[in-house]
């Protein structure tokens, strides 16, 4: 059994959607990014890289590749999904946790 950790934060900001977990969460401000900044699926990833030794998704999805500019988080969940699966491994659990002051979830 192998665990992994990932964390993640952006900057609120107006005129973006505030996506969390694929999902738009209707508020005035989102998540200042290159991609979508859905910081719940970028700790996700990153976790799960981390687990199979593989860097985190700035090494696999950098924003000097146009792209990857506004992309879906699940997109790339997919892709880090598909790495797992070559490597041979699946996920057991998953734990995740949201800190926010705003909005209230």
């Amino acid at each position: 059994m192998r665990i992994g950790y990932g964390y993640d934060f952006h900057n609120l900001v107006e005129g973006r959607d505030l996506i969390l977990g694929g999902v738009k969460i209707p508020y005035y401000m989102g998540l200042e990014g290159f991609s979508d900044a859905d910081v719940l699926l970028h700790a996700l990833c990153d976790a799960l890289l981390g687990t199979i030794g593989k860097g985190d998704i700035g090494e696999h999805f950098p924003e000097t590749e146009e792209q990857y500019r506004n992309i879906s988080s699940i997109e790339l969940t997919k892709k880090v999904l598909t790495m797992l699966e070559k490597e041979g491994y699946k996920i057991i659990n998953i734990a995740a946790l949201i800190l926010a002051e705003k909005p209230k979830l």
